[in-house]
């Protein structure tokens, strides 16, 4: 990132109230927030919010966190997506996306790093943990322009901080796929995304829940594939207890539902998320995004693109994928997972 003059204390106001200066990465040992100078045209078109947005970026500076948390304004509540992975969230996020009206951010590397503070935090630090994540909130909340809304979707690996944003009254909607799908897209990415479900499994275990049931030991002799069944059934563990007790801010929704019928649900999650979004904008939105790969617009990907897709792993890796779905099965980490998610976006 091209690197900007240091901030001075005086100048710390002017960073909190302006939103170009994006919170970036936070190092919670030194109380320090990394900021990075990128519009709002970057921050729209940014599938990752993290050290891939380079190319947008330009300018950084380092200031003190607590004394940005401090100086900031007290923004409007954001909205949320939550979700499992593999199951469309940048699709979804982008075609809510319009200039003037919403702004999705799209896992911002800044509220990992508040998860993990949250999710390393014990006794009397949880508490301090907690107004971290808060304070990293308000700072992404900050709008462009009057009158816009902005919409979060994290890195699902910061689904811990979920309960603390339901329980503040934002409203959210937790998005997932079915475990056969979830198994198809890691068989689908190869090595690379295998290892990044280990390296999840690795982050979920120090959720105090879930997954940490398990003795490492056991854990070490898991596949791949059994390793991405318990990080899939950790988050749907989490998903059904919010939602089986969560009120009327909590809906969730079924992928396969946005891409069979995207203008209803999008609609339905526009009002649900208190997005002003009128129906030609979403009617553009659709038409523009769930024709391309959300992670590189410059690729075409439809629906029956996908499908095909799927269908494919299906016929080469059928046995396996019987294999895994019926071991699955057996499993209970801590509570039982219906099929279909309380709480559905479309009832």
């Amino acid at each position: 990132m091209t690197t900007a003059t240091n901030t001075t204390p005086k100048d710390v106001g002017a960073l909190a109230r302006d939103p170009a200066w994006f919170p970036h990465a936070l190092d919670a040992n030194r109380r320090l927030l990394a900021l990075a100078r990128i519009d709002r045209s970057g921050l729209s078109n940014e599938p990752f919010l993290d050290q891939r947005m380079e190319k947008s970026v330009t300018g950084s500076v380092t200031a003190p966190f607590d004394a940005l948390a401090s100086a900031a304004p007290s923004n409007p509540q954001p909205s949320f997506i939550f979700h499992t992975a593999f199951c469309c969230s940048t699709l979804m996020a982008k075609a809510l996306d319009s200039s003037g009206a919403v702004l999705g951010l799209k896992e911002p590397n800044v509220l990992m790093d508040a998860a993990n503070v949250l999710r390393m935090a014990n006794g009397a630090g949880v508490e301090n943990a907690r107004k971290t994540v808060s304070a990293t909130v308000n700072l992404l909340a900050r709008p462009h322009q009057a009158g816009e809304r902005i919409l979060i979707k994290p890195t699902n690996t910061a689904n811990n901080i979920a309960p603390l944003i339901v329980a503040s009254g934002a409203p959210v909607i937790f998005l997932y796929g079915d475990l056969r799908g979830f198994l198809l897209s890691v068989l689908k990415k190869g090595e690379a995304c295998k290892a990044f479900t280990r390296k999840q499994y690795t982050i979920f275990a120090l959720d105090k829940e879930g997954v940490a049931s398990i003795p490492e030991r056991q854990a070490l002799g898991f596949t791949d594939l059994q390793i991405a069944a318990l990080v899939w059934r950790h988050q749907m563990e989490l998903f059904t207890r919010i939602l089986s007790s969560g009120g009327a801010n909590v809906r969730s929704l079924y992928f396969r539902d946005l891409l069979k019928n995207p203008q209803a649900v999008l609609k339905a999650a526009a009002a649900h998320l208190k997005l002003d979004l009128t129906d030609a904008m979403l009617a553009g939105n659709v038409a523009a995004v769930f024709s391309k790969n959300s992670k590189f617009e410059d690729q075409e990907y439809t629906p029956e693109e996908r499908s095909r897709d799927e269908s494919s792993l299906e016929d080469a890796y059928r046995a396996e994928l019987d294999l895994i779905e019926g071991w699955a099965r057996q499993l209970k980490l801590a509570v039982d997972v219906p099929n279909r998610l309380p709480k559905p976006l479309m009832a």
